[in-house]
């Protein structure tokens, strides 16, 4: 093989591994926008019945207010 062939070979190789790393980077990013995107859900979700406890434990107080005043 020639120099310049081998040097084509050599530049083909490494950009087939790069473009492997590129898909498996991408693939891997969608993976982790799935788990944001879900963690962010149950977090809303949380954060909503946290708010409606505390509501809740707002309006005892208040009226254990009223019934001891």
């Amino acid at each position: 093989m020639s120099n310049l062939t081998e040097r084509c070979e050599q530049r083909k190789a490494e950009a087939e591994a790069l473009a492997e790393k590129f898909n498996a980077l991408t693939e891997e990013g969608k993976k982790i926008e799935n788990q944001r995107i879900q963690t962010k859900a149950e977090f809303d979700v949380k954060n909503a019945q946290y708010a409606e406890l505390l509501s809740q434990v707002k309006e005892e107080e208040e009226s254990e207010v009223v019934v001891d005043g």
